[in-house]
């Protein structure tokens, strides 16, 4: 059962990748996030693209975003880092391949949430960023640091300041999920069989309470699921007959990959959304941005 709550909860994740990205930023100031600013064009510094005389040859890339060109060596270097970050954590990389269309679409990712951070109107002063290098400098060795991740003073700058307009985007789209929802309060007897499911339903029917019959298929918890908002579990069906049900009622038996349930509704009300419901709906929100913008996006990639 507790395998159950666990897979119930899971929802497409920020990418580690993207997530060290974000962490790296906060983690190494105490420095609020910049503020929205209308930004002069000529302002903007950025690891993916520069200015290229139109007689001259483009810098190598490994991807074009929007017209924005991701660097081949800026990319490499990542794939480096992420290598150097995975050994480091004990999980060294057996697909190379894998591994570097991982990175690639992060940083597609990390381009996207940067443009539209730009759109916005937001600008990263030189002076910003070299605020959280003397920051990260007062923490670490950071020549060695440096060294031991590939950087240059110039590609740290200049992926740091990219890192911070991604950065600023992600936290206008997780900021507009609403702290308010209504939710459900579910309980579900979940079985592993059909033959299980049917004998709960046969006991229901009968008269039995529902949360005897939950805890005879759950004992440690019964089958307690808590306030729920919409877009939070991750079995659709159990979730949207959750929200079609009146409250005391159950439903019929609900087939999943996982298994079977049946759900009963406990209460309903509008209620503050907490915890590790309200990470979902953000990485959610984050990703759909991300889906949306890739759909209307010119993405070309130029490396295999």
């Amino acid at each position: 059962m507790e395998t159950m709550q666990n897979a119930m909860k899971k929802i497409r994740y920020l990418s580690l990748w993207l997530i060290l990205i974000v962490i790296s930023i906060s983690a190494c100031t105490n420095n609020p996030t910049p503020e929205i600013t209308e930004a002069p064009s000529e302002s903007v510094t950025e690891i993916t693209a520069t200015d290229v005389d139109p007689s001259q040859t483009p810098f190598p890339a490994a991807a074009i975003v929007n017209g924005e060109r991701i660097s081949l060596a800026f990319y490499e270097s990542e794939v480096d880092r992420y290598f150097i970050a995975q050994e480091a954590n004990g999980n060294p990389v057996d697909d190379e391949t894998e591994a570097r269309a991982y990175v690639l679409d992060d940083l597609i990712d990390l381009t996207l949430l940067a443009q539209g951070a730009r759109e916005l109107g937001v600008a990263i002063e030189d002076s910003e960023v070299q605020a959280k290098i003397d920051d990260l400098s007062a923490e670490v060795d950071l020549a060695t640091w440096m060294g031991e991740w590939g950087y240059t003073q110039e590609t740290l700058f200049e992926s740091l300041k990219l890192q911070m307009l991604a950065a600023v985007m992600r936290q206008e789209i997780i900021s507009a999920v609403p702290e308010v929802l209504e939710q459900v309060n579910i309980q579900q007897v979940f079985a592993y069989t059909s033959e299980g499911a049917e004998n709960a339903l046969v006991s229901l029917r009968s008269g039995r309470d529902f949360d005897d019959v939950a805890y005879t298929y759950d004992p440690l918890t019964g089958g307690n699921l808590g306030w729920v908002p919409r877009g939070y579990l991750l079995v659709q069906a159990v979730e949207d007959t959750a929200f079609s049900l009146p409250v005391g009622g159950y439903s019929e038996i609900i087939e999943s990959d996982v298994g079977y349930h049946i759900v009963m509704v406990l209460d309903r009300e509008e209620r503050p959304v907490t915890g590790d419901a309200r990470l979902v709906l953000q990485r959610k929100a984050l990703y759909t941005w991300l889906d949306e913008q890739r759909s209307v996006s010119s993405i070309e990639v130029l490396v295999n």
